[in-house]
């Protein structure tokens, strides 16, 4: 991985990691950030090209003979007067190598002839209006990247067309799940709508870039039992989740205050410090609760305000004593779309697959661009 600006830097090199756990490890700490901080500057792309050539891709930096030497560029400027002739020999000089290169402009300052003189292909350019649309590009990217590899039986094909892409792929969107913890649920059936969460969320690709996940517990009160950026992978999600204490005591009778847990979500659920990113990604809530509302009046002003502020409000109603239109009250427009009524916390499992593809769907129509863009 290189980044560059008026000065260019490897910040790691091919041979640097083994595995996928270790990149992600040294890319998603946060004792790291501050070495692959933003940093300013002007645009050299000239001189980025450059130390591809001379070091990203050479034996000494990890390279192999054997296999296609690929890379991927992601710039949202050109280059500027006095850098336009070093850009032009690189661009030159890269053009008689055997390196694949594939270009992504981002933005208003993007040029998509310099984009093609880069590639040496216009099918290897991705033009894009933001980088919120980054996440819209990646699965295409991957299957264009995985057709460059060399064809060796022996080794696993990751674009194998076996291994079928679903809704949640590429899907980028802040997920927090609205969990009630009244007297009227018990404690069995808690246990089974964190099961249920646990098993929605095991259908995401959960990671700072993808999707991430929040939990607010809600009775008399609200509180987070993590925020967006508590965890940073599926399995400590899960972890997480399976450690949620039923709120509801013997001493303490909780009630169905619906409207709290949406005042916490609209006050502090997606700011970026709690690990909202704001911008084009998703704000997604999925609240699943068996009563009527305490205070009805407060719910549904709440609910408003919360789709008005961009939320994307999913609401299963469990039980008896839940009603289509009590459902309704919470959930999203277009109902049909955004609600959903079961029988009972067992019956959660019907619609596991189901919320998981219109969440993910939900997140990929955000992010969408018109045809021209990713």
């Amino acid at each position: 991985m290189m980044t560059f600006s008026i000065k260019t830097e490897i910040l790691f090199q091919l041979d640097d990691f083994k595995t996928e756990k270790e990149i992600a490890k040294i890319l998603f700490d946060k004792k790291n950030f501050m070495r692959y901080q933003w940093k300013g500057g002007s645009t050299n792309l000239g001189k980025a090209l450059r130390l591809l050539m001379d070091k990203g891709l050479s034996p000494s930096y990890g390279s192999r003979t054997d296999v296609p030497q690929i890379a991927v560029i992601i710039t949202d400027g050109e280059p500027n007067g006095r850098f336009q002739l070093e850009f032009a020999k690189a661009v030159a000089e890269i053009r008689k190598t055997d390196i694949i290169v594939y270009a992504i402009g981002v933005g208003l300052g993007r040029r998509l002839e310099n984009l093609i003189k880069i590639t040496g292909d216009p099918k290897q350019v991705f033009e894009l209006k933001d980088y919120a649309s980054l996440g819209a590009i990646r699965n295409k990217l991957v299957v264009k990247l995985c057709d460059e590899e060399q064809n060796d039986d022996e080794k696993e094909n990751p674009c194998d067309p076996g291994k079928r892409l679903t809704a949640c792929d590429g899907a980028m969107a802040d997920v927090i799940f609205v969990a009630d913890s009244s007297r009227s649920i018990g404690d069995i059936s808690f246990n089974k709508l964190k099961q249920f969460a646990k098993a929605v969320v095991k259908r995401f690709t959960v990671s700072p870039i993808d999707i991430q996940v929040g939990f607010i517990n809600f009775g008399n009160d609200s509180n987070f039992e993590f925020k967006l950026n508590s965890y940073r992978d599926q399995d400590e999600v899960m972890k997480a989740i399976s450690k949620v204490q039923y709120l509801d005591t013997a001493e303490r009778m909780q009630l169905t205050y619906i409207d709290k847990a949406f005042n916490l979500l609209i006050q502090k659920g997606f700011l970026h410090e709690n690990g909202g990113r704001g911008g084009r990604v998703p704000k997604i809530a999925i609240i699943i609760t068996d009563g009527a509302p305490t205070d009805i009046d407060a719910t549904h002003k709440l609910a408003k305000k919360a789709e008005q502020q961009g939320m994307i409000i999913f609401a299963i109603g469990v039980g008896k004593w839940m009603k289509q239109d009590g459902v309704n009250l919470l959930a999203s427009d277009p109902k049909t779309k955004h609600a959903f009524l079961v029988e009972n916390y067992d019956a959660l499992s019907f619609i596991e697959a189901a919320l998981a593809k219109k969440t993910c769907t939900a997140a990929h129509q955000m992010i969408s661009m018109a045809p021209r863009f990713f």
